[in-house]
């Protein structure tokens, strides 16, 4: 199965953060504004890349009950330059549950706003579909 990821509501904006993919199956979750807000006030200090601490829990969280079936992982360029500190953060969350995971599944591209990925992170986003996963701000602590 391939995979492409999309972003609605970048994670340093004061919105909700939908993080989403749609192939054959589709999954959404969602980070409310407030607990974002919490998360990145309380570690800002203590970790200098908790914006993509973050961005790569939402998109483990997304992806983590397709990894036996994944052949591919294509993630959108939300953040230039940076991402190898992403996939870094998101391998290392992905190896507590698949050690074997190849890294080289992983890669960066430029999605589109055609793409069935973003249509589902932006409809969750404005409200049009329900998320199938509201994060709560343990299950996010409790990975950074």
């Amino acid at each position: 199965m391939h995979i492409e990821i999309d972003q609605s509501g970048k994670i340093e904006n004061y919105l909700d953060t939908v993080v989403a993919f749609r192939n054959d199956e589709q999954y959404s979750v969602l980070l409310n504004r407030k607990i974002k807000m919490e998360i990145l006030t309380e570690y800002r200090t203590k970790y200098k890349d908790i914006h993509y601490r973050l961005f790569a829990i939402l998109i483990y969280y997304c992806i983590k009950n397709y990894l036996n079936k994944t052949e591919l992982i294509v993630i959108d360029k939300e953040y230039e330059g940076r991402e190898h500190d992403i996939k870094k953060h998101l391998l290392r969350l992905i190896w507590k549950d698949k050690p074997n995971f190849d890294k080289r599944l992983i890669m960066f591209s430029a999605i589109g706003k055609k793409s069935n990925a973003h249509r589902v992170a932006y409809q969750t986003f404005s409200g049009k579909l329900a998320p199938n996963k509201i994060l709560t701000k343990k299950e996010v602590a409790d990975f950074i």
